[in-house]
């Protein structure tokens, strides 16, 4: 468990600035520090450093944070590891936290797992430049065209024919044979005693974590010998589906070009990089997880997939481009021609051809749409119908309702339909398709709030973003009045941000603020809500340390963590006239809101005929109404109308 006073004294003792300019050429802007993001490609700066408040926003990419995200961002770091190093920069000694004999067992296994396989990684190396035995593997990559400084840059080594070498040298360095079975590196004989090494006689390709740290191993035979791909299994360092081969090498070439190249096998990845597609990385001989489109997309929001253009590499491709969709990833999808994989096409051809290619390849959408159509008569309604249920699961797991919209546009005249029709056939697929207590479907482009997974046989959860308030709020902006309710909702919303960058330096602040609204607090959209909550929530608990910190560290989700990271890099002078006009406005806000809340009750009961219940609300609503009117008197104008519309919102005051 992180200690909030450890890393709270880590942050006082360090300038985020500071940090970030190890990593970035900032230049001073006022109170603020700008730059260009280390964590996507740009060309004008948009990464800007708010030394007052300790974060940092990129106004490109959306990643923001304070010191501690920075280096777990920048380096691939976990928490406890981007804690530890800060440490060490700040001068604070780290408590040892105290385990159970069990968690210490634990962590010993890990710690020696991790020797064992550096250890290894270092004897297949060796093997692969000095052993005779060794000479068929560099001929072998000689001849698929890896260069030398492409071998050493991924530790490629070699294990030699015969049955113990791995098991004899690491066992007279003092490893238990236990040990070594329990990372997968060596093999109980069957029906004997002793043990027999998993990789002989083939090319090893040492995989990395993000950090650059063995914790498997890939063997490729060099004959027809099966299986022709052999790879260690699952052990406490290591778990397939949690890994991608290269990214400890590709990782800052996708932040840097913004698109990762996701390719099948591991030579495809070291070809990639032998022609300067330094973005490649692979999935592991397995499908792509969750777990895997989740670390890829924390480095770059598009992905190129370029899978083998076989049946499996195309169902493959599929079943990525679905988990990637729902992760909202930009995804295109190239399909080499010939049937060639990536190494081959790459060296026939080189990467200026593999780029061109790329640049035509279709979106992830536009790929599936060729597939089932293919398949498909589209001069029969059955075979557009067909093409349109398909499809429905994909459109349903997209998170960008912009995205869902214009696909469905662009599906309804692929195929000559209405969008209507289109929408009502997804609807019905969504219905049919509805596992027992989800929610109902939404109108329009937030079709249905959950559906099955691309791919998958069973009924997903994931949400569609947007929601039945989302639909109401357009219609609301469409009918009368819509766009002065939007404008008193950007006065209010511009009130409460204010507040709560001039209230999250002190909790004092906090409650001085809630303290003068008492019961008129208006109601505040997300993220801003979230936010809002989070705060009064660890001002409750009270305690010390950063209040910004302590914030983040509530907040679940993505959105609210960029509102506030973006907040917090702002350069605002908040003076006390400023602050009183914002409290003033959300009083307003709460007025407006509890008389529209009433006067729907009463237009109700009045069309209900029941007098008598309107008559109860009568009174209520016009000492309401009077307050609102005073209000407006003391400001001169209405704060959400009237004169001040043409002046800043509050009033007669600069803000900085």
């Amino acid at each position: 468990m992180r200690d909030p006073q450890i890393v709270d004294e880590i942050r006082h003792r360090l300038d985020i600035v500071e940090i970030v300019a190890d990593y970035v050429a900032l230049k001073r802007q006022g109170g603020r520090y700008v730059g260009l993001c280390p964590f996507h490609s740009e060309k004008t700066p948009s990464f800007t450093v708010s030394r007052d408040k300790q974060y940092f926003h990129c106004f490109g990419c959306g990643t923001g944070g304070d010191v501690f995200t920075f280096v777990m961002l920048r380096e691939n770091l976990t928490f406890p590891e981007a804690l530890k190093k800060l440490a060490e920069r700040a001068g604070v000694t780290l408590p040892e936290r105290k385990l159970t004999p069990t968690q210490q067992a634990q962590r010993t296994a890990v710690e020696r797992g991790r020797a064992l396989h550096k250890r290894a990684a270092e004897l297949y190396f060796r093997c692969l430049r000095e052993d005779a035995r060794a000479r068929p593997g560099r001929e072998y990559l000689s001849r698929r065209g890896v260069s030398d400084s492409v071998a050493v840059d991924f530790g490629l080594g070699f294990a030699p024919p015969g049955w113990e070498f791995l098991a004899t040298r690491l066992q007279q360095e003092g490893y238990l044979p236990e040990e070594l079975e329990r990372f997968g590196l060596i093999v109980p004989r069957q029906g004997g005693e002793g043990y027999y090494d998993r990789f002989r006689n083939r090319i090893i390709f040492p995989i990395f974590d993000a950090q650059g740290r063995p914790v498997a191993f890939g063997g490729r035979v060099l004959d027809d010998a099966v299986p022709k791909y052999l790879n260690s299994p699952e052990t406490p360092l290591y778990k397939k589906g949690q890994h991608l081969y290269g990214l400890n090498k590709a990782g800052s070439a996708i932040r840097e070009k913004g698109v990762a190249v996701l390719v099948e096998g591991y030579m495809d990845v070291i070809a990639c990089h032998q022609h300067g597609i330094r973005q490649a990385v692979a999935s592991l001989g397995t499908a792509m997880t969750p777990e895997q489109g989740r670390l890829l997309l924390r480095y770059g929001p598009r992905v190129l997939i370029c899978y083998d253009s076989d049946r499996a590499g195309v169902e493959a491709a599929v079943k990525a481009g679905g988990i990637l969709t729902a992760l909202g990833a930009q995804i295109q999808v190239l399909t080499l021609p010939e049937g060639k994989d990536p190494d081959e096409y790459l060296q026939r051809h080189g990467a200026d051809s593999f780029w061109l290619a790329a640049e035509q390849a279709p979106s992830f959408f536009t790929f599936c749409y060729s597939r089932a159509a293919a398949a498909q008569d589209l001069s029969s309604a059955v075979g557009k119908a067909s093409v349109v249920r398909e499809l429905a699961s994909l459109l349903l797991t997209m998170p960008s309702a912009v995205e869902q919209e214009a696909n469905i546009q662009w599906l309804a005249r692929e195929l000559r339909l209405s969008e209507a029709a289109v929408m009502e056939e997804i609807r019905g697929y969504a219905r049919n398709a509805r596992a027992p207590g989800m929610r109902k479907e939404n109108i329009r482009h937030t079709i249905s709030a959950s559906a099955p997974a691309w791919g998958d046989g069973d009924a997903g959860t994931q949400a569609a973003p947007g929601d039945a308030g989302a639909a109401d709020g357009l219609t609301a902006r469409s009918a009368g009045g819509g766009e002065q309710r939007q404008h008193s909702a950007n006065r209010k919303e511009q009130a409460w941000r204010y507040l709560l960058y001039w209230m999250i330096e002190d909790p004092d602040r906090v409650r001085w603020v809630f303290e003068r609204l008492g019961e008129e607090i208006p109601r505040a959209d997300e993220p801003l809500g979230e936010i809002l909550a989070a705060l009064t929530a660890v001002c409750d608990e009270g305690g010390r340390g950063s209040l910004a910190g302590r914030v983040a560290e509530r907040l679940s989700t993505d959105k609210a963590k960029g509102y506030l990271s973006a907040l917090l890099v702002e350069d605002i002078l908040c003076r006390e006239p400023v602050i009183e006009d914002c409290i003033n406005t959300l009083r307003y806000g709460w007025l407006t809101e509890e008389i529209a809340s009433l006067e729907s009750q009463v237009d109700a009961f009045s069309r209900s005929g029941d007098m008598e219940a309107m008559q109860r609300l009568l009174p209520r609503l016009a000492k309401l109404q009077q307050a609102r009117n005073r209000a407006a008197r003391r400001q001169g104008a209405m704060p959400f109308g009237g004169r001040l519309d043409q002046r800043p919102w509050y009033k007669g005051g600069n803000h900085g």
